[in-house]
């Protein structure tokens, strides 16, 4: 089966609460094995960028989703490709927030981050949320 991986990046509405995260990663926990779906969620208070993973119309079908999600706005995808393995098979969805430019979260997560990914994907990563960072420096 060809697996996709996905790659977005949106801005949370600014009424968006801890309360919000804990939803998103609650219904993505319990639904996204159902779907064969797994990824990481990258939240710095102001953005969220997302790592998906899963079979192609599966990953599809949640991009859709998450486009009408009213929590965020400016849904962006960054980066899309096939692939052979899953740089998180073991996470339904992992979740990392960045603080002060560091990742916060899951030590596990954090290494697979930096183990499990093609260089192209982390670079992306390491990219757009220090780039995110700055910009809710302002």
């Amino acid at each position: 089966m060809d697996l996709k991986s996905l790659t977005y990046t949106s801005w949370a509405r600014s009424t968006i609460n801890d309360g919000d995260i804990e939803s998103i990663l609650r219904s993505a926990r319990t639904n996204n094995p159902l779907d064969g779906l797994t990824g990481v969620l990258i939240f710095n208070g102001s953005a969220f960028m997302q790592v998906l993973e899963g079979a192609e119309q599966a990953v599809d079908d949640m991009v859709r989703k998450l486009e009408h999600d009213t929590r965020h706005f400016n849904f962006h995808v960054r980066e899309q490709r096939l692939i052979t393995e899953r740089a998180f098979p073991d996470w339904s969805m992992a979740y990392l927030r960045l603080e002060d430019q560091e990742f916060v979260g899951d030590a596990a997560v954090q290494k697979a981050l930096h183990r499990n990914l093609p260089d192209r994907t982390r670079n992306i990563i390491k990219g757009l949320t220090m780039s995110l960072a700055e910009r809710t420096k302002v």
